[in-house]
């Protein structure tokens, strides 16, 4: 095994191309680490709070339209709580069947036209 200079300059060499190489690898890094956070803190969280309220809003109104239903149809037939269970539990079950359509749909445009490919 030979160690002259000419080994010396061509390690030196390869050093100074690997830490320019590795210093834009970070670079490269860090600006996909910056739009990541960008997308997440912009758009991604703003739609992921829509859907989540969107989600609370029906599954809740669900529920509150069968259980008034029920109690006033209950007032009215001067049955006591037998629509007010009934309707609060239809309630329930279309809250959960809304919630599983919104969960099942596939994110996009929802206007019926298919998107352009």
């Amino acid at each position: 095994m030979r160690e002259g200079p000419e080994d010396a300059n061509e390690l030196k060499a390869r050093l100074a191309k690997l830490t320019s190489d590795l210093q834009t690898q970070r670079e490269t890094g860090q600006k996909a680490d910056r739009k990541a956070e960008a997308d997440l803190t912009d758009k991604g969280l703003g739609q992921a709070m829509s859907l989540g309220f969107r989600v609370l809003s029906e599954f809740v109104a669900a529920v509150v339209v069968g259980a008034l239903i029920g109690w006033r149809l209950d007032l009215w037939l001067g049955t006591d709580p037998a629509f007010l269970i009934l309707l609060m539990g239809l309630g329930v079950a279309a809250g959960f069947w809304s919630v599983y359509r919104l969960a099942v749909t596939p994110p996009g445009p929802r206007d019926g036209k298919k998107p352009p490919q």
